[in-house]
């Protein structure tokens, strides 16, 4: 076979390399337009229960994470100062230490691990190859077989970086749990040795007084949300077909909403599929995997969403995703905007009733979501209260645009960010 002088061999199959990508890009995008058959499924990550104290009549203040009495506490080591931990193997390990949200800790890691693949790996990790963009792991930024940990061990939560050496405060409270940041598919032998050293607690000066913040389960009621739909459409005109339901907000300034997202680990969501294939080609030539695949517009007040953000793995981002729509209101509590938006999690796919064409389909117990969004903000400490609101005429159960059917406790879930 004769190959072109113009470029050598190893070049051109790069070349082709980066056209397979934006055209598995392009077609994935028309999965979210409904020019997609088939079908696939996937499983809904499950969410652990929210404690709730009851304030008012339609209102119940959330009980943060980073609140809660450490039940377990005397289940484990005393919290010493420092720490030495040895991970043996690709999955998380449970160190037994249980943190307090604010808690800072300087990480020194040595060691080594051969991945599957050949390739060895220090604390720092490698660099990404394009092998890497086809595979999950569990921090999508962070370098292959890189040390990596999380506070809590809840499905929300938000892996950070550490490497060979780093110092971390802790966004929130509960267990430490340490791994190499290592796909399913790639098995790794060896190990790290991982020296933890948290700094002395500061004792609080008594003469310094704060004042009490208010929380949110005290400025808001039922009433916040009277002229607010309980749904969105899929036209800005009057007589769209309704859609997913409103069921969470926050009080915040534009500056704080995108920040809370960020660290909460979800991603802008591209507006068009240009501007995916732009993305996508971009991460490609970076070795970044693609998570911002974009998703359709909805409408609430007559006008599409301000925001759209999603979480998602690499490989499932066109079937498996959560995402959500934002939208900014005319409201105000204490001097800062309300936002109001709608959360769900898409499972697969199914026809839309509408065109008949293929869209995704949306888990029904559409209540996971928003309080996975909930966890996702507490697990990165974003938030300083939250509360839940029945509103009048809450939406209990109904059915999507596309024909999908959901069902609800009714509640919207607040945050005042901080």
């Amino acid at each position: 076979m004769k190959h072109s002088k113009r470029f050598p061999v190893d070049r051109r199959r790069h070349l082709w390399g980066i056209r397979g990508v934006v055209l598995v890009l392009i077609l994935d995008v028309g999965a979210v337009s409904g020019e997609q058959t088939g079908s696939t499924t996937a499983t809904a990550v499950p969410t652990a229960p929210v404690s709730t104290v009851r304030v008012g009549p339609r209102v119940e203040a959330v009980v943060s994470m980073r609140d809660k009495p450490v039940i377990s506490a005397a289940a484990v080591p005393a919290h010493k100062q420092n720490y030495e931990f040895t991970l043996k193997d690709g999955e998380w390990l449970d160190t037994g230490v249980v943190l307090g949200a604010g808690e800072t800790a300087n990480f020194t890691a040595t060691g080594s691990f051969t991945l599957s693949d050949a390739r060895e790996t220090g604390p720092d990790g490698l660099a990404r190859g394009w092998k890497d963009l086809l595979r999950q792991f569990p921090l999508n930024q962070a370098p292959v077989g890189a040390l990596i940990g999380r506070v809590s061990d809840m499905g929300a939560s938000v892996p950070f970086s550490i490497g060979a050496n780093g110092n971390v405060t802790m966004p929130t409270s509960g267990t430490l749990y340490l791994r190499a940041n290592v796909s399913s598919d790639l098995t790794a032998s060896g190990s790290f040795t991982v020296k933890v050293k948290f700094a002395p607690a500061v004792k609080a000066a008594s003469a310094v007084s704060t004042a009490p913040v208010t929380p949110v389960s005290s400025l808001v009621s039922a009433a916040t949300f009277a002229d607010v739909p309980r749904r969105v459409t899929d036209q800005a005109a009057v007589g769209g077909n309704e859609g997913d339901m409103v069921n969470f907000a926050m009080v915040g300034t534009q500056d704080q909403v995108v920040a809370a997202f960020k660290a909460a680990g979800w991603v802008t969501v591209d507006k068009s599929v240009q501007d995916a294939i732009v993305s996508g080609l971009m991460a490609t030539l970076n070795k970044e995997a693609y998570t911002a695949m974009p998703m359709s517009t909805l409408y609430l007040f007559g006008r599409p969403q301000d925001m759209s953000y999603a979480r998602a793995d690499p490989l499932m981002v066109a079937a498996e995703r959560h995402h959500l729509r934002v939208w900014k209101t005319d409201k105000v509590i204490g001097g800062r905007p309300v936002w109001v938006g709608s959360s769900t999690h898409d499972i697969g796919f199914e026809k839309d009733q509408r065109n008949g064409k293929v869209t995704h389909k949306i888990d029904p117990e559409i209540d996971k979501e928003r309080d996975y969004l909930l966890q996702s903000f507490d697990a990165a400490g974003v938030f300083s209260s939250a509360a839940y609101v029945s509103p009048d005429n809450p939406m209990l159960e109904a059915r999507t645009a596309t024909g999908g059917s959901f069902h609800s406790d009714g509640r919207i879930v607040v945050m005042d960010l901080r």
